[in-house]
């Protein structure tokens, strides 16, 4: 009985709200998206392939006015903001950032890693996050109320051997969060930062084959630890790193 009334309490938080999907189509944001779709948000659904993303809008089976599908290449501070500006325009305000945009690389030692693949890092797990962080924060702040969730990564607080890139981004992740969690105190908005470890998706199954997945993060759970971010019980709940870990 408590479940089905918190549920319905983020529900009723979220009706009407407009939420951006950031990485709508990867393996965690459709899985984030679909759970999105029962709240009664409108839903901005963005990600680099169009086809893919009409294909989840498609599985969403959302009404036309309460979804918007666009590409964005979201290392590009022209392209996010011209995103953030769609948005706004189609539903009026922009509530909530919901971000997974990210990926892993990794495999060499500091001494080996070629500088294009430490730059590749920083762009997609840490710029990504300030551009967006950046260009939705003047609508949250507006409206005086806001969610900014990103994803960053145990690796980030708990760093491997051969992924220095993907590790210190992901760690800078987490403090670009802590930064705009500390200017955004008693205005309504708050910024968290989930930490999952890794996450059950198939191209993980496919690269490490041999491991227990049985042990991996569903996506499901990361989703719900959004929503629950978003509720009114999380209202307190302001400049925190949230571990999902599973049993890794």
């Amino acid at each position: 009985m408590m479940a089905n009334v918190e549920e319905d309490s983020i529900s009723d938080m979220l009706r009407d709200k407009v939420v951006l999907i950031g990485g709508a189509t990867g393996a965690l944001g459709s899985v984030v998206a679909h759970q999105f779709a029962e709240t009664g948000a409108h839903l901005a659904l963005t990600g680099t392939s169009q086809e893919q993303l009409d294909e989840l809008a498609g599985e969403l089976d959302l009404a036309d006015e309460r979804t918007l599908v666009s590409t964005v290449d979201a290392t590009d501070p022209e392209s996010v903001d011209r995103l953030v500006s769609t948005v706004v325009e189609r539903f009026g305000s922009l509530h909530v950032l919901l971000n997974t945009v990210g990926g892993w690389g990794g495999g060499k030692t500091v001494a080996e890693t070629p500088v294009g693949q430490w730059d590749k890092m920083l762009d997609l797990n840490l710029r990504t996050a300030f551009l967006m962080s950046r260009a939705v924060l003047p609508h949250m702040l507006e409206s005086g109320w806001g969610r900014i969730i990103h994803t960053s990564s145990k690796t980030g607080v708990e760093p491997r051997a051969k992924q220095v890139g993907y590790a210190v981004a992901k760690m800078a992740v987490i403090t670009l969060t802590e930064v705009i969690a500390e200017e955004v105190k008693g205005s309504g908005v708050t910024a968290n930062v989930i930490l999952p470890a890794i996450i059950d998706t198939p191209a993980n199954r496919r690269m490490m084959s041999n491991a227990d997945a049985d042990k991996w993060v569903p996506p499901e759970h990361i989703a719900a630890a959004m929503r629950f971010l978003c509720s009114e019980s999380a209202a307190s709940i302001n400049g925190d790193r949230i571990p999902v870990y599973g049993a890794v």
